[in-house]
């Protein structure tokens, strides 16, 4: 009776932790957001994203300029942003964070991609922006994986001297 008992109790524990260690689905990166042209939504922009060099993934923007994804850990992908008349733009998103034991759920990302004009940029080298406008990583202090700011402001000086560049080919 007493080892009848002692299994009865061992599967009735394993009954209620595994379901519960089977539960624990990994920890995913989402990621949605809106790209605009200006002021405006921009429908019908084609988002790519990209695994090392390896297309994995695309989708157009809707009626709302809208797109939303979910991205692995422990990977480093780009985001490509084109749309025809507008120069291409990529984000990178560094997922290879070692995060802290405790993390349980990763806060979700928000962007907003602003497309710019090809014809804005006639007359200027546009090689360097060739380069991301943004990268994405994790960040410790704020738990969560978040843009690098002196990277972008200096991408946004880069587009800046560009555009300085366009206007100054257009006046000749």
């Amino acid at each position: 009776m007493r080892c009848h008992l002692h299994t009865l109790l061992i599967a009735l524990l394993f009954g209620i932790v595994s379901p519960a260690l089977m539960a624990q689905e990994p920890l995913l990166l989402p990621i949605q957001g809106r790209v605009f042209d200006a002021e405006k939504k921009l429908e019908g922009c084609e988002v790519i994203t990209f695994k090392g060099n390896e297309r994995i993934n695309s989708q157009v923007t809707d009626r709302s300029g809208r797109f939303e994804m979910v991205l692995d850990l422990g990977e480093e992908f780009a985001i490509e942003f084109r749309k025809e008349g507008f120069l291409a733009k990529r984000i990178l998103v560094d997922t290879r964070a070692n995060l802290p034991k405790d993390v349980v759920e990763i806060i979700p990302i928000e962007m907003a991609m602003n497309m710019l004009p090809a014809a804005k940029y006639e007359g200027a080298d546009t090689d360097a922006l060739d380069f991301p406008f943004a990268i994405v990583q994790y960040n410790k202090a704020a738990k969560a994986f978040i843009q690098d700011n002196q990277y972008t402001a200096d991408m946004m000086r880069t587009n800046g001297a560009l555009l300085l560049m366009s206007g100054r080919a257009g006046k000749k």
